[in-house]
C-alpha cells in the first residue's frame, strides 16, 4: 500500500505549491492536503496518515498543538513540522510530539528527501518495545540553548565566524569545555588556544556547532559510574568516530552538507549507550557482562536484555531534536546499514566505518568483540576496494592520538 502523507498549512499558497511540487510523487504516495489543524484532524478521523507535514504557526489551533493531539490519537504517525530556529518557545513545546523539525526557508529536495527517509525509518523508530524503553528513561537531555542561538546566527545574512565565536563565548561553561578539548592532544595544534572567537576560527562553525550538541549531552551523564562502562572511553570513541566519519566523506568528495552531517552523526552515534547505561545501570551492566562471556557483540546482548540497541535510542533522541534525518539514520543503523534504503554514499556508510575503524585502532579492552564491516554493504554501493583506503586514513588520523 502507499504511505499516506498529509500536509498542513493555512496558507492556500503553500497548499498549491506542495501539490505542484509532489505530483510527481503520487504514484509512490498518497499525498493530501488540509488548509488548518481542525481539519487535519477531521481528515485523520476517517482514516490515519503515515506522515504529517504541519507549520508551526496557524490561527486558532498552532502545529504545536495539532501535534500533541495527533500524538494522543494517533501515536503511529510520523510528524514533521515547519519553523523557524527563532521559534524557540514553541519548539521546545514540540519536543515529544514532534519527530523531525525541518527549519524555514526549506529546500524542496531536502524536505522530499525527509519524507522519504522518514518513511524508511518508521519501521524502527515507531516500535513498540523502543517506545516502552524510552518512556522509562529517567534523563532525556534537551536540545541546549545555545544551539539554537548558533542556528539562528548562521540563518541571518551578516552570518560570520566572529558573529559565532562572540555567541559561543556568552557561555563560559561550554567555551572552558571546548577550549579544554581544543588544546588536547587529539587535534594537536602547535599553540595554544585561548578565547572562543580562535576555537571557532581553528574548528570551523560545523564542528563547533556539533561540539555544543555532544558536549552538552555527555555532561548530562558525566558523573555516571557503572561496572564495565566507561563514559570517558565512549566521549573518546565519539569524538574520534566523527572525525573519521567527515575524513571519509571527504575523500569520497562528498557535498559540503554531508561532511558536516557525518561529523554530527559520528559525534552523537552512540549517545544511546550513556542514555541506556543511566536510566538502566544493573540491566546494562548484565548486558556488558553477557556480551563478554558470550563473546557477542554488545549490540546483541542489548537486544537479549532490552529489546532493543542503544542505536535506535539515540536515534530517537535526535528524531525528537529536530536533527536532519540523514543523521538520524546514521545513528540508527550505523551497525547495521544493509537495511537502509538509501543505495548510495552517505552520512551513514561514512559512520558506519569511522566507528569500527576506531575500534580497531583503539582496542576494546573490556572483551566485547567489536562490529565489522558490513561488507555486503559496502559491495551494494559499489565501496569494497574503498575500505582499505578509508582505514589507511583511520591510522594516519588516529596514530598520533594512540601514542599520545
Amino acid at each position: 500500500m502507499k504511505q499516506r502523507i498529509l500536509f498542513v498549512d493555512d496558507e492556500a499558497m503553500l497548499l498549491e505549491m506542495y501539490r505542484l511540487v509532489f505530483e510527481s510523487d503520487q504514484e509512490r504516495w498518497d499525498i493530501q492536503f488540509a488548509p488548518g489543524a481542525k481539519e487535519a484532524l477531521e481528515m485523520m478521523e476517517k482514516a490515519p496518515f503515515d506522515v504529517i507535514v504541519s507549520d508551526m504557526r496557524m490561527p486558532g489551533m498552532s502545529g504545536a498543538d495539532l501535534f500533541q493531539e495527533v500524538m494522543k490519537k494517533y501515536p503511529k504517525s510520523s510528524r514533521l513540522i515547519m519553523s523557524g530556529y527563532s521559534d524557540q518557545e514553541q519548539i521546545a513545546k514540540c519536543i515529544g510530539a514532534t519527530h523531525q523539525f525541518i527549519a524555514k526557508p526549506f529546500d524542496i529536495k531536502l524536505l522530499k528527501n525527509t519524507i522519504w527517509r522518514v518513511c524508511a525509518l518508521d519501521g524502527w523508530l515507531l516500535d513498540e518495545k523502543l517506545r516502552a524503553v524510552v518512556a522509562q528513561l529517567y534523563s532525556v537531555p534537551s536540545l541546549p540553548s545555545l544551539y539554537f542561538r548558533i542556528m539562528d546566527a548562521l540563518n541571518s545574512p551578516d552570518a560570520s565566524v566572529d558573529t559565532i565565536g562572540a555567541i559561543v563565548a556568552k557561555d563560559p561553561a561550554m567555551t572552558a569545555k571546548i577550549l579544554q578539548l581544543v588544546n588536547s592532544a587529539f587535534f594537536g595544534i602547535a599553540r595554544k588556544v585561548s578565547n572562543a572567537m580562535e576555537a571557532v576560527q581553528y574548528l570551523g562553525v560545523g564542528r563547533v556547532r556539533s561540539l555544543v550538541l555532544s558536549l552538552h549531552v555527555f555532561s548530562c551523564f558525566d558523573k555516571l559510574k557503572i561496572p564495565n562502562f566507561s563514559i570517558e572511553r565512549v566521549w573518546g570513541h565519539s569524538m574520534a568516530t566523527g572525525m573519521l566519519a567527515q575524513k571519509i566523506a571527504r575523500a569520497q568528495h562528498a557535498e559540503r552538507n554531508d561532511l558536516d552531517e557525518a561529523y554530527v552523526a559520528g559525534m552523537l552515534h552512540d549517545i544511546g549507550k550513556v542514555m541506556l547505561a543511566s536510566s538502566f545501570s544493573d540491566q546494562y551492566s548484565t548486558a556488558g557482562n553477557m556480551a563478554a562471556e558470550r563473546k557477542i557483540p554488545m549490540i546483541e546482548a542489548e537486544r537479549e536484555v532490552f529489546g532493543v540497541t542503544h542505536a535506535e535510542v539515540g536515534a530517537y533522541l535526535l528524531g525528537l531534536w529536530g536533527l536532519p534525518i540523514s543523521i538520524v539514520e546514521a545513528v540508527a543503523l550505523h551497525n547495521t546499514p544493509r537495511f537502509s534504503g538509501v543505495k548510495s554514499f552517505s552520512p551513514l556508510t561514512a559512520v558506519h566505518a569511522a566507528s569500527i575503524f576506531e575500534n580497531e585502532i583503539f582496542e576494546n579492552s573490556v572483551g566485547v568483540p567489536a562490529s565489522k564491516i558490513d561488507d555486503e554493504y559496502m559491495a551494494s554501493l559499489g565501496l569494497t576496494e574503498s575500505v582499505e583506503e578509508w582505514r589507511d586514513i583511520a591510522r594516519e588520523a588516529l596514530g598520533g592520538v594512540a601514542a599520545a
